[in-house]
């Protein structure tokens, strides 16, 4: 198990040096040989988590594939990303590491944001997605993924984390209506619209 394993299951500021000595099977003098403290392990550890999805992001925008399937990788790799790292991780790099936590909030916003709302415009250019704000689409969707990662959720609801994301990812893809579903809505919308 690496350093930052650790870290993401276990939150940051209560896991020692020792603890993470001891998980990789090495001594504390020698993680101080090239890390001068914790916090330099952790911003380290972050850094290079941010630069493996700047290289993943860069794969799926590279690849020749539709809008479309390009936006589900890229969210599909985020949700992927969240659920690997628990609700102490987040706490304790907010509240600790503010400043840390700022890149993660840039690279957020500058890489993952930024592209897949370029991608829903492009999408809506090319007619294959709908009128909606790609602001409201992103957010809504990382707010949900936010909500499901946590195990009491999953708990209750019975599926597995990837069984939750697949299921947040086909509702916004699709809705929760069906097309008879989506006809008869239509069908009152006007009615109750004409009333007024």
């Amino acid at each position: 198990m690496q350093a930052h394993i650790l870290f993401y299951r276990e939150g940051l500021y209560k896991t020692s040096m020792d603890e993470v000595a001891a998980e990789l099977k090495i001594s504390k003098k020698t993680i101080y040989k090239y890390f001068e403290s914790k916090y330099d392990l952790i911003k380290e550890t972050t850094f290079a988590m941010l630069k493996n999805s700047i290289k993943d992001v860069d794969a799926i925008l590279s690849k020749k594939i539709s809008v479309a399937s390009k936006l589900s990788m890229l969210l599909e790799n985020y949700s992927n990303e969240v659920c690997q790292v628990s609700e102490k991780w987040i706490k304790d790099m907010r509240t600790h590491y503010p400043e840390i936590w700022k890149e993660i909030e840039n690279f957020r916003n500058e890489k993952i944001y930024d592209i897949s709302k370029k991608l829903i415009m492009q999408g809506r250019k090319e007619k294959i997605v709908s009128d909606f704000p790609p602001e409201i689409i992103v957010e809504a969707y990382a707010a949900t993924i936010r909500a499901i990662v946590n195990p009491a959720f999953l708990l209750n609801c019975k599926c597995t984390m990837q069984e939750a994301i697949h299921h947040v990812f086909n509702i916004l893809l699709h809705g929760i209506l069906t097309d008879k579903g989506r006809l008869r809505y239509n069908e009152e919308k006007k009615k109750l619209s004409n009333r007024k």
